[in-house]
């Protein structure tokens, strides 16, 4: 267990009550925020910065055309023509292995809990392919997507899927690679920013398989056959189909179980676990006792109900498309003793009733104790209008993680301030009134989080514009 830390929190301008909490309905995270790491001419180095169209990426980072490892800009290009909305894009101190997966790398990327799709475009050095599948593991929520080191070698690129292991289907791997012009310059260029676009452009339950945008031709054109023993082998063919197109023709990951061989079963698992842990995070703040296990199992099983509604489950009736579970079977005496709230959920996408299975935890302090958050409060006495902006002032007295969420009235999570292992002392965290997609959100109430270390506490702040 983590050490006790006592946290001082001040909120400045806002107003600060206590609010009850309940089982309030939630909505699903966003699965359609991508992270790419590569070289670029200028910008900042080492940083997730958001970029929403190749313009804005060409105005910060200049172009890449002339550069040593020149693909990621025409990756930054074709995940927009291909339906991207929302990207992060971290300037690599090098093309080094090392600095490409290090903290000013992909380690960057880690600190944007938005991003559910990662790639290092054009780079297929074993190493730092096995380390974006390590990323992507760690972090649970997120998919990597792999370009193949061969551009016309089909036993080439089965000799490299075979060296990359991705148990629980965490990357995905594709060939070959694709002629196109996403840019206005056409060359041979890797597929994985024109996939991370499908990827964007698709619901986490629908397959993300179509037309490759601005597309002319591959640098390997499939049989029908070879297509059908890439696919076998775990490897994603992209094909030309003449005059309908070129396209991304398969959406299995790298996983040998299973349960988790395509990418659809993948995403929506990462989809169900992270936005049912965020939409009950509220329960930490209630004793452990079966009448909280009652309040989440109604809330859970009415998120998923309405998913099997929209068509993401297979089965005629719930019962055969979901279930939940939360109650005197899912914990044992040790989740008890250690104030840990467990909900195991199931959902069937390949067959009615047969489930994959979840188990999304809240932890507490100490058992069924409500956690407390050690603070005193120093409030400005309203809101000042003309400036949205909210100041968090956390004191910690032991270093340690630190994280804020903001969530709304609905109890949906808007923010994620998180400000990862800090030393001790006071972190100052700036709310912009905006959610994690860079939006401007609307004028009233919203809860915020502040989690250090074992501690946690909630206070609610109006924002007035």
């Amino acid at each position: 267990m983590l050490p006790r830390r006592s946290v001082l929190v001040a909120l400045a301008p806002c107003a600060v009550i206590l609010l009850a909490t309940s089982a309030a309905a939630f909505d699903g995270v966003s699965t359609d925020v991508a992270g790419f790491v590569g070289m670029a001419a200028q910008g900042p180095v080492g940083q997730p910065v958001p970029v929403t169209s190749y313009e804005e990426f060409v105005s910060i980072f200049g172009l890449t055309g002339s550069l040593e490892h020149p693909y990621l800009g025409p990756a930054v290009a074709a995940f927009f023509l291909g339906g991207g909305q929302s990207l992060r894009v971290v300037r690599a101190p090098g093309a080094d292995p090392l600095e490409l997966t290090g903290s000013e790398g992909l380690g960057a990327l880690g600190t944007v809990d938005a991003v559910a799709i990662v790639a290092i475009p054009g780079v297929t050095d074993l190493a730092v392919q096995t380390a974006v599948i390590a990323h992507c593991e760690a972090h649970g929520d997120r998919i990597g997507i792999l370009d193949p080191a061969a551009r016309d070698d089909v036993v080439a690129v089965q000799a490299q899927r075979a060296a990359l292991v991705a148990t629980g289907g965490h990357a995905a791997l594709y060939y070959p690679w694709i002629v196109a012009a996403p840019d206005g310059q056409e060359r041979e260029l890797p597929p994985s920013g024109f996939v991370a676009g499908l990827y964007a452009a698709s619901r986490a339950d629908a397959s993300p398989i179509g037309v490759v945008a601005t597309a002319t031709g591959v640098t390997d054109p499939l049989t029908t056959d070879e297509a059908d023993q890439l696919n076998g082998l775990g490897i994603n063919p992209i094909r030309d189909f003449g005059p309908q197109g070129i396209r991304v023709w398969g959406a299995r990951t790298l996983s040998s179980d299973p349960e988790w061989r395509y990418v659809t079963v993948r995403r929506t698992a990462m989809f169900l676990e992270e936005s049912i842990h965020d939409g009950t995070e509220w329960a930490v703040l209630e004793p452990n006792d079966p009448a909280l296990w009652q309040q989440l199992e109604v809330a859970v099983a009415d998120f998923l109900y309405g998913l099997w509604l929209a068509g993401w489950f297979v089965g005629a009736q719930p019962d055969e498309a979901f279930f939940v579970r939360c109650d005197a079977s899912t914990h044992t005496a040790d989740d008890l003793d250690a104030g840990r709230t467990v909900i195991l959920v199931g959902f069937a996408m390949l067959a009615p009733a047969e489930f994959n299975i979840l188990r999304v935890e809240h932890e507490r302090e100490t058992g069924t104790a409500v956690p407390s958050l050690d603070a005193a409060l120093d409030v400005s006495a309203a809101p000042n209008p003309f400036n949205p902006r909210t100041t968090l002032r956390v004191s910690v007295t032991t270093p340690g993680p630190l994280e804020i969420r903001i969530h709304d009235a609905r109890g949906r999570l808007v923010r994620r301030l998180t400000r990862g292992p800090r030393p001790a002392g006071v972190a100052v965290v700036s709310w912009d009134g905006r959610d994690d997609r860079g939006h401007a959100v609307p004028s009233g109430s919203y809860l915020a989080r502040v989690r250090a270390g074992s501690r946690a506490g909630t206070r609610s702040l109006m924002l007035v514009r």
